[in-house]
């Protein structure tokens, strides 16, 4: 239950976090994964996560979206590496809302839902999952359930605009 009430309030200080942040001017490139990311407009990139290739914070609320990508050993790893994350969020006490198949731009995956209220702020997380090559990602947008349709779209277009090296 520590563990929880610890993942919880990491979450919600990625979220949440007013502090000083590093802006970057052009995408993001990371040579790793062969990826360019371009920050939507109205967003900066951001410290966060060090585990993701991209992190992105919208300049005039607390909504991030974070890219995380993991290189996979065999294509079944991908299944692990989004289960866990799926799975932490649930005993995080995030409640799952839908999840579904769907396609943007050229990309088809898996995006999910969820929502977390505390404090009398509701949480909503968006999870996009899909593969490319061998590499499985986790898009992630968290926003406030009142800011969400505002910008889903931005959201949508980090995952359009991602480019790949063959």
């Amino acid at each position: 239950m520590k563990l929880v009430r610890v993942l919880i309030t990491l979450i919600l200080c990625v979220v949440c976090a007013t502090t000083a942040y590093a802006k970057e001017d052009g995408p993001v490139e990371n040579e790793e994964f062969g990826v360019t990311i371009v920050a939507p407009e109205k967003w900066e990139v951001t410290q966060g996560n060090d585990k993701a290739v991209a992190n992105f914070k919208h300049r005039g609320s607390q909504s991030q979206i974070e890219v995380v990508g993991t290189k996979l050993m065999t294509p079944d790893v991908a299944d692990v590496f989004y289960k866990t994350f799926h799975k932490t969020l649930k005993e995080s006490n995030f409640e799952e809302l839908k999840s579904e198949e769907v396609t943007i731009g050229d990309r088809k995956g898996t995006q999910t839902s969820y929502k977390f209220t505390h404090s009398g702020v509701t949480l909503e997380v968006v999870v996009f999952q899909f593969t490319q090559g061998s590499t499985a990602w986790l898009i992630v947008g968290y926003m406030q359930d009142v800011d969400a349709a505002k910008y889903m779209p931005d959201f949508k277009a980090v995952i359009q605009n991602m480019k790949f090296k063959s």
